[in-house]
């Protein structure tokens, strides 16, 4: 028998507002640690210490919205991507899915082109299967046939930072423009993303290093399947 999640998904995303950044260099990092639970504090490397505003403005937010006790407990994740990216190459995940499905993991997500989509639902929001294929079918069918008043696609502002939960479904635009664009993300989990590919910083011998292997049908940071 199919098991469905509760009636939680189609929220729409909160927007932090403007940030200005630089993102002049191309780089690739995916899932960097940057802090371990027990230490407030976090460690970045030379190379992304441009990127201090962003991680200072989730942790406030964490504090603010969800206390100060969350941010402690928690692994966090500094995802920077600004490559050259085309029609069929966008950069991130397509299709429509939850960032954290089954968990109570944040993402925060930036940037400066071809903004995140989302799928929004102001009334009746859905419950989907629990299994990860299925979910995104469902979501599919759903940004199709959108029916309900109010039910809406809508792109994100470029240059802001939006706090995304599992209910927030979304996809990379499907209306890319080829050249560089600078994607960024932070993730806060309560478990450590051990994914083998994942960027390792050196300067934080406390964060295990990746090794699991990545799942063929999903890039699932905790390496749990859905």
């Amino acid at each position: 028998m199919t098991k469905f999640t509760p009636a939680i998904y189609g929220a729409a995303p909160v927007d932090l507002g403007l940030l200005n950044l630089d993102t002049s260099e191309m780089m690739f990092w995916l899932y960097l640690p940057i802090k371990v639970p027990g230490n407030s504090f976090d460690v970045l490397p030379d190379q992304v210490l441009k990127y201090r505003q962003v991680v200072d403005r989730v942790c406030q937010d964490v504090i603010k919205t969800y206390g100060p006790q969350r941010w402690m407990d928690s692994y966090v994740y500094l995802s920077v991507k600004i490559t050259h990216v085309t029609p069929d190459a966008p950069g991130n995940r397509p299709g429509w899915h939850a960032d954290g499905f089954l968990t109570d993991d944040l993402n925060y997500i930036w940037a400066d082109r071809n903004p995140t989509e989302f799928l929004i639902a102001e009334g009746l929001k859905i419950g989907v299967p629990e299994d990860h294929k299925a979910s995104m079918a469902v979501f599919e069918f759903w940004a199709n046939n959108i029916s309900n008043k109010g039910d809406r696609l809508e792109h994100a502002k470029v240059n802001h930072l939006y706090r995304l939960d599992q209910t927030h479904i979304h996809r990379v635009s499907k209306n890319v423009e080829s050249g560089k664009r600078a994607f960024i993300k932070v993730s806060v989990s309560d478990k450590p993303y051990v994914q083998l590919g994942n960027s390792i910083n050196h300067d934080l011998p406390a964060h295990p290093r990746p090794t699991i292997a990545r799942q063929a049908e999903r890039n699932c940071p905790q390496a749990v399947a859905a």
